[in-house]
């Protein structure tokens, strides 16, 4: 969400006249976007606009805004921490970011723009996308904001209620980027399970939404991402099977593996409900790469809690994981919790380590399952890490660098897997004989 809302604002400041500075010395307006989600994220806000100080100092005309959800979150309270901003914003207010600027120069004072707007009356930026000037994937908004209200999570304050954009909105934004020259779409919300935007759908609009997003022509590929697992249903699962576009990956967080945190969690579901629906998955896409997310150390939570989570990263055997501490965050019901049932700080980081050590065995086992096997490749430029070689990645998400000409970017490739690094794939281009080199 936040990629996408850069991309936003960097389309909103265009038409109001802005070019894209080099670097933040040429600059005459820097935005800062930020995140609350997790307490490391937002401690990074104060230090990320610490760096424009001195250039306050020499150039005073320069402005710097800082917004999204940290900004939403904090308003009045973040120009006070942060002496060098001029002004914050929150995310509806991305569309009326040209109007903001004209405030701190009429009026040059400095103030937050935390307004949310009603649901009824929000309305979802329109990309527009250019030849020439999108990658090869890009990202689609098909809703902002969350009604579950997890007890650990701040999104319901700083994104507000739940708005799901109109299907022919989501339909022609990807056939825009896909005349643009992108071969691959993400479809993204903070839950996309719950999207209701159809209008005439039987009561799985999200399912019925990927069959109409798979219908657009020259599209090769799709994805989505986030799910809540209390939304997840068959018919979304089916789609994997069903539609010719839907790749082979899904992220699906758990957050915990014992029924007992992710009922504190206010999670609504069970850890049998989970393993189910993971079960039904694998049913109907045997080959799914599957990630998740996790939380180690919520308020409450016990040796035998923690034990069911590793017991269940052992059932599932994800592809990949994102897992963290708990972190404190404000206004949320788990706060109340660990005020008075906080899991010490030292606990929560022994396990962390056991699950990111359990987990590294069985990615280094999941990904060894294509060595020797030939897949397709959506080649998406030259690899970072590795020149004179290109990378892009598999259908389950899996990046694969191998050696190619530069014309194969933006093409489906088939690649044979020939050995595998901590995190990648290597290969060779079916297409042609391009080897690696030896790589230390």
């Amino acid at each position: 969400m936040n990629d996408y809302d850069v991309e936003r604002m960097r389309e909103v400041l265009a038409r109001d006249g802005f070019d894209e500075a080099a670097t933040a010395d040429e600059a005459d307006l820097i935005v800062i976007n930020t995140c609350s989600v997790r307490e490391k994220a937002e401690s990074k806000v104060a230090s990320s606009a610490g760096r424009y100080r001195e250039l306050k100092l020499k150039r005073p005309g320069v402005v710097v805004a800082i917004g999204g959800c940290v900004a939403q979150q904090e308003g009045e309270r973040l120009l006070k921490r942060i002496p060098v901003a001029d002004f914050t914003f929150g995310p509806d207010q991305i569309p009326s970011l040209p109007e903001l600027l004209g405030k701190r120069a009429r009026d040059r004072r400095r103030f937050a723009a935390t307004e949310v707007i009603d649901v009824e009356d929000y309305r979802f930026l329109t990309a527009e996308p250019r030849l020439g000037q999108v990658p090869v994937t890009a990202l689609v908004t098909i809703q902002k904001g969350c009604d579950n209200h997890c007890a650990f999570c701040v999104v319901p304050a700083t994104r507000g209620r739940e708005v799901s954009r109109p299907w022919r909105e989501v339909v022609d934004e990807v056939a825009r980027f896909v005349a643009a020259g992108a071969r691959e779409i993400t479809l993204i919300g903070q839950n996309v399970n719950s999207y209701h935007g159809v209008g005439e759908g039987g009561g799985d609009d999200f399912a019925e939404l990927l069959a109409r997003v798979d219908e657009v022509p020259g599209l090769r590929r799709l994805r989505y991402t986030t799910s809540h697992p209390h939304d997840f249903t068959e018919k979304v699962a089916d789609a994997f099977r069903d539609l010719k576009t839907l790749c082979a990956w899904l992220h699906l967080p758990v957050q915990s593996g014992s029924s007992r945190t992710l009922k504190r969690m206010v999670r609504d579901y069970t850890r049998e409900q989970y393993l189910r629906q993971i079960d039904y998955v694998r049913s109907v896409c045997p080959d799914i790469s599957l990630s998740t997310d996790i939380i180690v150390g919520y308020p409450g939570e016990t040796d035998s809690d923690f034990g069911e989570t590793l017991s269940l990263l052992e059932a599932v055997q994800y592809d990949s994981i994102y897992s963290f501490e708990y972190s404190e965050r404000p206004d949320t019901p788990a706060l109340k919790l660990a005020l008075r049932d906080n899991v010490p700080s030292e606990v929560k980081a022994q396990r962390l380590q056991q699950v990111q050590t359990l987990q590294k065995g069985v990615s280094t086992e999941r990904l060894s399952r294509w060595v020797g096997r030939e897949v397709e490749v959506l080649v998406e430029g030259d690899s970072a890490r590795y020149p004179g070689q290109l990378c892009g990645r598999t259908t389950g998400n899996e990046m694969v660098n191998f050696a190619g000409p530069p014309s194969l970017v933006g093409q489906l490739v088939p690649v044979r897997i020939t050995s595998m690094r901590s995190h990648t794939l290597v290969g060779e281009s079916a297409q042609a004989n391009h080897r690696l080199p030896v790589l230390a």
